[in-house]
């Protein structure tokens, strides 16, 4: 929500008459910093959360989150001046920071194989909610309204994820095998000894797995320990080629475009010049709303067609439409009357966001949490992040200026040429996870040949 937030609340905070703080108007420098500040926050919260999760484990760490969110919502209630604003997008980046590193490492180690990527995709499904709740909110209710409305859904995620078990992987590296096991036995439904009759093999080998994790954690010295990274686990052909598909994942999910329209949606259709009576505001509703159908879509078949066709056909789709869209936007600045093609704005927009959020903006976590070998896995976790929050930053900090150097169809085009070199990387390069567990993935790796996969996996 503090995300969508900025979509509605820049364009009333730019009013010329003033706006709704004490401070006046703000520029477009200050608004362009609450709008960056969100992803310096989601840096600093990737770092955090990465330093953290091992020692206060999954549960408590996503926990621990929902305290800035808090905090931020206060910020924007008091906020007199654009600092104010600043700081509280700053703490909704640092919680956000935290909950995407340790959502992904929480939800993989609690899922089946079967189900791992749709309950991994519900991630950024919850995100284009809370988007849409924010775009909601600014269409609806006040300015000063929203932050009170807002802070409710942190308060209630304080008053009741505690009462979650903490991950049985987890439990089973600290030592509480016992704990591991009923956690183990909630999350996959067996409420009383008499549902262990009907159990199925995968259950059995999971609660092997456990077993097998807290044997070897015990029976390890602190010299050998196998939780201490060494230069070796990085120079693994299955490291490098984890890291190199996961960075340029998160560079695609950046520079595709979807995360910058998604944060100044009302501006984009402003400065399309949009032919169609329906506001700006209401226009990224029905935007919202595509977005959020998409990443519904994104999870029904996630786990039927493939991580690898879903990043194949969202940025073949994201191509076509940024190219559709700047040739209108650049019409319209050669001063061509395109008055009968007002709806192609919204058309394309919608287009844009919906494709994009059933594969580029879900999928680069999703692989994230089954790519990368389980010893490194925490650290990857949080370098990836704080590798997408840095490209996000430089999106939603620089793109703005770059969209007024080169107009907005240089902007849009720079994101086509993104999304195709995407689409050749995920064609040549990226090799599918669906249906395999952690540890076929990581045999697969091990078995190639070559630093690029075979063309057997790309299949």
């Amino acid at each position: 929500m503090i995300s969508g937030w900025s979509s509605s609340a820049l364009p009333t905070l730019q009013t010329p008459t003033g706006g709704p703080l004490e401070y006046g108007a703000i520029t477009q420098q200050q608004a362009s910093w609450i709008g960056g500040a969100l992803c310096l926050g989601g840096i600093a919260g990737t770092l955090v959360g990465g330093a953290i999760v091992d020692r206060l484990g999954r549960k408590w760490t996503a926990w621990v989150a929902g305290l800035p969110l808090v905090l931020c919502w206060v910020l924007v209630i008091v906020a007199t001046h654009p600092t104010y604003l600043m700081g509280a997008r700053f703490l909704g980046g640092l919680a956000g920071g935290i909950e995407y590193v340790v959502t992904p490492l929480y939800v993989s180690e609690i899922a089946c194989t079967a189900h791992r990527g749709t309950l991994s995709s519900l991630l950024v499904l919850s995100c284009c909610l809370g988007v849409v709740f924010a775009y909601l909110a600014g269409a609806l209710l006040h300015y000063h309204t929203i932050p009170w409305v807002s802070v409710c859904f942190p308060v209630l995620f304080l008053a009741t994820f505690c009462f979650l078990p903490e991950s049985p992987t987890h439990l089973a590296k600290v030592q509480k095998l016992a704990a591991a096991e009923h956690s183990l036995r909630f999350f996959r439904g067996i409420r009383s000894e008499k549902d262990t009759i009907r159990v199925d093999e995968e259950y059995v080998r999971e609660l092997q797995l456990l077993q097998r994790i807290h044997v070897t954690q015990h029976a390890a010295s602190p010299k050998d320990d196998p939780s201490v990274l060494s230069w070796s686990d990085f120079t693994t052909r299955h490291a490098q080629l984890g890291f190199l598909i996961c960075v340029t994942l998160m560079a695609l999910n950046q520079f595709c475009g979807c995360f910058y329209m998604m944060n100044y949606a009302q501006s984009v259709f402003a400065e399309s010049g949009s032919g169609l009576s329906v506001s700006p505001s209401l226009s990224v509703i029905v935007v919202g709303l595509i977005q959020l159908l998409g990443c519904y879509v994104c999870t029904l078949l996630v786990d039927r067609i493939g991580r690898k066709i879903l990043l194949l056909i969202s940025c073949v789709g994201l191509t076509l439409g940024h190219s559709i869209f700047a040739c209108y936007c650049y019409g319209q600045e050669l001063g061509y009357d395109l008055t009968p093609f007002g709806w192609l704005p919204l058309v394309c927009f919608s287009v844009i966001v919906f494709i994009g959020t059933v594969g580029v903006g879900t999928m680069p976590f999703v692989v994230l949490a089954e790519i990368m070998p389980q010893k490194i896995k925490e650290f990857a976790t949080t370098f990836c992040m704080v590798a997408n929050w840095a490209f996000a930053f430089i999106a939603l900090k620089y793109f703005s200026t770059l969209g007024i150097l080169f107009g907005m169809h240089g902007l849009l085009l720079f994101f086509a040429t993104c999304s195709l070199i995407g689409s050749l990387f995920v064609l040549f390069v990226m090799p599918e996870t669906k249906g395999k567990t952690f540890q076929e993935i990581q045999r697969m790796f091990e078995k190639e040949t070559s630093v690029l996969p075979s063309a057997q996996h790309c299949a």
